[in-house]
Formats: structure tokens, C-alpha cells, sequence
């Protein structure tokens, strides 16, 4: 018994270390991918101009939009079943899901891009304007952001959170910046959002082939050495539930920008896209948590060792809170410097910028407890809040970007955004017996499922 006991502690300190080292390190990626996230946008806004800038953003956002569906939900899924393949050492299945899903999710991406591209060249008419060259140029792009994703997703599984980041966070943004900048300095004027969609490509592939030799240096022994064993059908009917997760924080992300173009034009989404940047410093910080609380999460819960996990939670809410409320209130003082580095025109978003800091806040602070959810097998009920809170942002976008403009977009999609969050939260509770608030109360047993 105490050998057992022993052996157990020694799993635990060995798990919260890798938390605490993940954290560090995706947090430290998060900070400097946004610090060259803010460079990209103040280099391209400067050198493209805000109609230019507004054609790029826009051809991006449909690829990266896309991309969803094309991954059909194995980016996060993976990060489950290989954590648990991993701890129960079926090595099998852990190497025939990273090759299943690999496969299909190319074929699928490849024909969803063929596919939007036939509809776009419909609806401009048979012309080749230069939105519609961009956006083609970014769609053909699809399959290598859905690749990047499964193998992402694989290393987060295996607890190489950090090092699965690296290429995406890190390498992709200095890719464009530095392809930018030396095309500027040789073309000067002439250079085009085609140019940096192109570039964007460029850096997209190289971080492809990173993230896969990342992977298979950290694969474990076993798995490489096992026979792959393959259950297709469970893995999508699994994992489908997970594309609609991973579809509503995007959509709820860029709906406001897909609308601003289609109702006002890419004027607005270029004066628009520094108010998003600005609230995204806010939301970095759980995105950095969770990539690495994710499969602590789904192993804790498999092992059912709760107050274990209710402690870990208690600590990531808390630390999420307080790095999000530092940078909103940052925000919110420095609001006219920050939008005038992009340009003069740009400070008339300032309304919208305050309205994203303190939605962004709230949405950021309640939520570790989507990631729970999420993690624990509950990714059913999550879609369904999420695809209600998304329709909810779509109407009110629709309602209020005529009448509102920018600050007409701001409000719809923080209303969304945080209706979403207390809905997640209050489940925790129910569910799980969980709290995933500051308050941190002890968690408690639940008979049944109060919300099935």
C-alpha cells in the first residue's frame, strides 16, 4: 500500500509539474505570438492601407473560418484520446489515430476548398478581381492549416504542449513579417495583399513540416513500434461534436468581421480588425491555460481524482482572472495611444475597443469552464450553448452593424460571448460539482445528469 501510494504521489508531482512547465511555456508563446500579431497588423495596416488591409483580413479569415469544418473537430478531440491512450498504453490506437485522422481531414479540407472556390468565382460573376484571387490563394491554403492542426492537437495530447506551439505561434508570424518587410523594401507600392497572402502560405507550410518532425521525435517508443489499429467510425461520431464546439469560438470571433464586410464593406473591417486585435490580449491568457489544462483535465477526471482537479482549476481560474483584468484595464487607459499606432483614422474605433476589453474580461474569466466541459465528456452540451450563442451573435450583428457600425458589431458578439460563458459555468456546477469560479468551493459529489 505504500509503495502504491508512493508511486501515485510521485504521478501526481509529475503531472503538476508538466502543468506548471506548460503553462510557462504556452504562456510565454502567447505573449510574444500576440506581440507579433500587433507588429503584422500595424506593418500590413501601414503598408497595404486600410482597404488593402481589410482584402487581406478578410481572404484569411474565410480560410481560417473553413478550416473548421475541414478538421471536423480531431484538433481537440485528439488532444483526449491520445492523453488517455497514452495513459492506459494502447499504443495502437494512439498511432492509428494520429494516421486516420490525418488522411481524412486532407481529403476533406481539399474538397471543401475546391468547393468554395467554385462558389466564389459564381458569385463574382466570372471575374477575376483581386478580393477573389485572394480569397483562392488563401482557400488553397486549407489543407495545411487542417494538417497543422491534428498534428497541434497530437502533441498537446502527449503533454509537449509548448513545443507543439512553437511553429504556429512563434516561426509562422516571423515568416510573414520578415517576407513583408523585404518585398516592401523591393517593391515598395507595388506590393499587394496577393503578396502577403502569398507569404502567408509560405510560413503556413514551413510550420506544417515543423509541427510534423516535432511530432514524430516525441512519439512515444511504443506507439512507433505498434501495429496502428483503426476505429474510424467511433473517432468521427466522436469528434464531430468537437467540430461544432471548435466552429463556435471562431465563428463568434470573426462573425463580426465577415458581417462588417458584407454589410459596410472592408473599409470597416480594416478599422474594425485593430479593436478585435486589441481584445484578443485579453483572451490569450485562458487560451494558454487550457492548452495545457486540457489533457490534465481529461486524465484527472478518467482517474476520478476531483479534488485534485477542483484544486488545479481553482489556481488556472484565478491566474486567468488576474493576468485578463491587468491587460483590459491596460486597455481601456491606453485605448487612444494603441489605436493610433495604426493610424489616425483608426482612433474613431475607440468606443468599440472599451465595449470588447470588458465583455473580453468577463468571457475570459468564466472561461476554463468551457475547457472542462469539454474535457470530461460533456462536449454535447457545449455545442448546443455554443451554436444558441452563436446564432444569438449572427441575429444581433444583423440588427445592429446597420444601425451601429463597428460599435454595432462590438456589442453583438460580447453579448454572445458572455451569455455563452455563464451558461458553461453554471453547468460545471451541476455536472461535474465542480466551481470553476475565483471563489473556488470545494467540489461535490452529483447523483445522476441534472442537464442530459
Amino acid at each position: 500500500m505504500i509503495n502504491a501510494h508512493t508511486a501515485m504521489s510521485l504521478k501526481n508531482k509529475l503531472l503538476k509539474s508538466k502543468l506548471v512547465k506548460g503553462i510557462a511555456g504556452a504562456f510565454g508563446l502567447r505573449l510574444v505570438y500576440t506581440g507579433l500579431t500587433f507588429l503584422t497588423s500595424i506593418l500590413l495596416a501601414r503598408v497595404l492601407g486600410k482597404t488593402g488591409f481589410g482584402t487581406y483580413t478578410y481572404a484569411v479569415v474565410w480560410a481560417y473560418l473553413l478550416s473548421v469544418p475541414a478538421t471536423m473537430g480531431f484538433g481537440n478531440f485528439i488532444v483526449r484520446e491520445i492523453a488517455v491512450y497514452e495513459a492506459k498504453s494502447e499504443w495502437s490506437l494512439l498511432r492509428g489515430i494520429v494516421a486516420w485522422s490525418s488522411k481524412a481531414v486532407f481529403g476533406v479540407a481539399a474538397l471543401i476548398s475546391m468547393v468554395a472556390i467554385g462558389i466564389a468565382w459564381l458569385v463574382d460573376g466570372g471575374e477575376y478581381s483581386e478580393p477573389f484571387v485572394g480569397f483562392c490563394l488563401a482557400l488553397l491554403l486549407m489543407p495545411a492549416l487542417s494538417l497543422r492542426n491534428i498534428r497541434r492537437g497530437a502533441m498537446r495530447g502527449l503533454h509537449y504542449v509548448t513545443k507543439g506551439l512553437l511553429p504556429e505561434l512563434l516561426i509562422d508570424p516571423l515568416i510573414l513579417i520578415t517576407l513583408t518587410v523585404v518585398a516592401f523594401l523591393v517593391l515598395s507600392q507595388r506590393l499587394t495583399p496577393l503578396w502577403v497572402i502569398g507569404f502567408y502560405g509560405v510560413g503556413t507550410s514551413v510550420t506544417l513540416l515543423i509541427v510534423s518532425l516535432f511530432l514524430r521525435q516525441v512519439m512515444p517508443a511504443a506507439a512507433r513500434a505498434a501495429q496502428p489499429k483503426y476505429q474510424g467510425k467511433l473517432w468521427l461520431s466522436g469528434a464531430l461534436p468537437f467540430m461544432l464546439i471548435d466552429s463556435l469560438p471562431i465563428i463568434n470571433a470573426q462573425t463580426d468581421v465577415l458581417m462588417l464586410g458584407a454589410l459596410q464593406g472592408v473599409d470597416a473591417v480594416g478599422l474594425y480588425v485593430p479593436v478585435s486585435r486589441g481584445a484578443q490580449l485579453i483572451t490569450f491568457i485562458l487560451m494558454a491555460v487550457s492548452s495545457t489544462l486540457s489533457p490534465t483535465i481529461a486524465s484527472a477526471y478518467a482517474d476520478n481524482r476531483l479534488l485534485d482537479l477542483q484544486q488545479t482549476i481553482t489556481k488556472s481560474v484565478r491566474l486567468v482572472a488576474g493576468v485578463a483584468f491587468l491587460f483590459a484595464a491596460t486597455l481601456i487607459v491606453c485605448g487612444p495611444w494603441y489605436l493610433g499606432l495604426f493610424g489616425p483614422e483608426f482612433i474613431q474605433g475607440q468606443l468599440a475597443l472599451y465595449i470588447l476589453c470588458i465583455s473580453s474580461f468577463m468571457s475570459t474569466s468564466l472561461g476554463v469552464a468551457f475547457v472542462i466541459l469539454n474535457m470530461t465528456g460533456h462536449d454535447g452540451y457545449t455545442a448546443k450553448v455554443g451554436w444558441g450563442t452563436t446564432m444569438l451573435n449572427v441575429v444581433l450583428n444583423a440588427a445592429l452593424i446597420p444601425a451601429w457600425g463597428v460599435e454595432g458589431a462590438a456589442v453583438a458578439t460580447s453579448t454572445s460571448l458572455v451569455v455563452g460563458a455563464v451558461l458553461c459555468l453554471v453547468a460545471v456546477r451541476k455536472r461535474l460539482g465542480i466551481d470553476a469560479t475565483l471563489m473556488g468551493f470545494p467540489a461535490k459529489p452529483v447523483d445522476g445528469d441534472p442537464l442530459s
